[in-house]
């Protein structure tokens, strides 16, 4: 990467620099996660007279399909988080060629990695899908999701890795710019392959995968363009078997851990899924589709943040500025409270009205409203869990964000949700995310800033 594209995080208040990146970056997060939320409200409010039920069964498809995709996307994150934090700690020491090489190891590394994950998705998709006890045609719909969007996650790698390299130096518009465009291609083609308008077929929810896998596509050849021409920010020139051994070590180190802590996520909401599925309705499965589509909108601004924070700590560290570094966690933490606050006010305000927007089914809506009046006040304390993560990340300590993300999603998050289940239905799983929130937040905060390291180790 040419010194000249690179934003020095090292100088100038911490402070300045979150909020110089996270506009940009909240408006890429928004753009990417509206998509998922569009594909929700169009499925939801799907009808046919001959099928009775076409928008809950839709919804509990989607329910059923998305932890599945979602851990390949949460991989490709765990990758770029590996790629950023070679890149910025090789630019932190000063080292611009360094930092190209990695750039250009990292897309081949992430290439590969998605290569052979959704190969082993595809065989175990039949498995995964027949421990649900939804009905065939609910199960039918998962499978045309998938067919279609597994693929897309190996493109989706590409745009990924090009959002990374370009973040690692500092800068926030062009990152940005890559995911906003692919968010915008999926939105606009989702009710001309959902409904089938014009002269395009109604194809439901493949027509939601396919416009997802198009806009992926789009988003990564202007992300290649950028990296390769616009920037100059990776060079594949004079790579040898061994450099590439060397920089996929370096990288691997931190994004194989991160993948893995990402992975946890959805694998957790997979046995949130088993667990609704299984003990209660598929309503209630639909509404919980709701539920988890609507808590992205809190929490959008909280993982721009953590794009934000990752490269200033992994700068800083690579320089030695361990004060620096603890400052950064320390106002991105607030951050998360002041936004959290705001959000709960909002949610819960309008809480009917939003389930209404999700689904035109009476029952999923009201399964879904008590989603409001819980979980959105707790929002702040998972932010603090990726933060953390994605700060310890880039220092090269991923070990740290793996057992605050274990805590979280593996051990709390499904144990009081099954107990919550039982106890109270899908309200009583609502009071379980929100309680392993709160647990694992204040954790992850507290052991962060009085026990953990704020050194990086060397790139």
């Amino acid at each position: 990467m040419a010194s000249g594209a690179v934003v020095n995080l090292t100088e100038g208040k911490v402070s300045n620099h979150v909020l110089r990146m996270l506009g940009p970056f909240s408006i890429a997060v928004i753009a990417l996660i509206s998509t998922g939320i569009v594909d929700t409200i169009y499925l939801g409010n799907l009808i046919d007279v001959s099928r009775p039920n076409l928008g809950r069964f839709a919804l509990a498809a989607l329910g059923v399909a998305f932890p599945i995709t979602f851990v390949g996307n949460s991989v490709n994150i765990g990758l770029g988080a590996g790629t950023m934090s070679a890149i910025s700690r090789a630019l932190g020491q000063g080292d611009y060629q360094k930092a190209k090489r990695h750039g250009a190891a990292a897309i081949m590394f992430g290439l590969l990695i998605m290569t052979c994950l959704i190969s082993f998705l595809y065989l175990l998709m039949p498995l995964l899908l027949g421990l649900t006890n939804e009905s065939n045609e609910v199960l039918k719909m998962a499978k045309d999701y998938l067919v279609i969007s597994l693929p897309g996650l190996a493109i989706v790698s590409v745009a990924m890795m090009s959002n990374n390299i370009l973040r690692a130096g500092g800068e926030a518009l062009l990152p940005s710019s890559i995911m906003i465009t692919g968010a915008v291609i999926n939105i606009i083609l989702d009710p001309f392959l959902i409904f089938g308008w014009g002269p395009f077929p109604r194809l439901e929810v493949q027509g939601a995968a396919l416009a997802t896998v198009v806009g992926n596509v789009i988003a990564a050849l202007f992300g290649l363009y950028v990296i390769l021409y616009h920037r100059k920010a990776v060079t594949f020139v004079n790579m040898t078997k061994g450099s590439i051994v060397r920089a996929w070590s370096i990288i691997g180190r931190v994004a194989i851990p991160a993948a893995g802590t990402n992975a946890i996520v959805p694998v957790s909401a997979w046995i949130a899924v088993l667990i609704i599925s299984n003990t209660l309705t598929t309503a209630d499965l639909a509404a919980f589709t709701v539920a988890s589509r609507a808590e992205l909108i809190s929490v959008g601004l909280l993982y721009a943040l953590s794009a934000c924070v990752g490269a200033i700590t992994g700068q800083n560290g690579g320089a030695g500025y361990t004060v620096r570094v603890r400052s950064a966690f320390i106002f991105c933490y607030w951050i998360c409270i002041l936004w959290s606050t705001f959000m709960a006010v909002i949610l819960a305000f309008f809480a009917v009205d939003i389930a209404s927007i999700f689904s035109n089914d009476p029952e999923v809506v009201s399964k879904t409203i008590s989603y409001f009046y819980i979980v959105p006040i707790t929002i702040f304390a998972y932010g603090f869990v990726f933060i953390s993560a994605a700060g310890f990340n880039a220092l090269g300590r991923p070990i740290y964000g793996l057992v605050y993300t274990i805590i979280r999603s593996l051990i709390l998050y499904i144990l009081f949700i099954y107990i919550g289940v039982h106890l109270d239905g899908l309200r009583g799983a609502f009071f379980g995310m929100a309680l392993a929130n709160i647990i694992s937040g204040l954790t992850a905060a507290s052991w962060s800033l009085l026990k953990a390291p704020m050194t990086a180790k060397k790139s």
